[in-house]
């Protein structure tokens, strides 16, 4: 994992900066941006929420037809949804799986991208160990023999695997 670009220090200095020169840098970061990309060829991920409402406010008082993308998950409040809908040159995204159907695939969401990540790994490395335990004793991962041990052991990994977290 690569080190971070800033410290807790350069955080607090930061947040005693005035609210007109973070409006300064964010503008220039925005303007590189740009400047690297094209107009044509980046968006504004936009929730409806304060921050990215925030963002696209000053996307667009710079270059007013930068794209917004909205990603319409289905668990958003109506008024979030009616709110995204008063904006223009806004794209509406609908994922191709459902919050149920990615909580059953991958399990629920993590606060942390990095213990999210370790999770997934974990998953995997389960997920293969079953797959090579394939055995006499087991048939499609579902024990058959009498050989306790593999039986125990295929217990453990498929309580772990499936995708029963709490």
């Amino acid at each position: 994992m690569s080190e971070p670009k800033h410290t807790i220090s350069d955080l607090y200095q930061m947040q005693s900066v005035p609210l007109s020169i973070k409006i300064r840098m964010t503008e220039d970061r925005i303007r590189g941006w740009i400047n690297e990309y094209g107009e044509s060829g980046v968006y504004v991920s936009f929730s409806g929420g304060k921050d990215s409402t925030v963002l696209l406010d000053i996307v667009r008082k710079l270059y007013p037809d930068v794209l917004a993308v909205y990603v319409d998950t289905g668990l958003e409040y109506p008024e979030i949804r009616e709110f995204v809908k008063s904006f223009n040159n806004v794209e509406w995204l609908k994922p191709k799986k459902n919050f149920r159907q990615v909580i059953t695939e991958y399990g629920y969401p993590f606060i942390s991208k990095e213990v999210s990540d370790k999770v997934q790994g974990a998953r995997r490395y389960l997920k293969s160990v079953r797959e090579r335990e394939t055995d006499l004793c087991t048939v499609h991962g579902r024990p058959v023999g009498h050989r306790q041990e593999n039986q125990q052991r295929e217990s453990r990994l498929s309580s772990t695997s499936d995708g029963d977290y709490p």
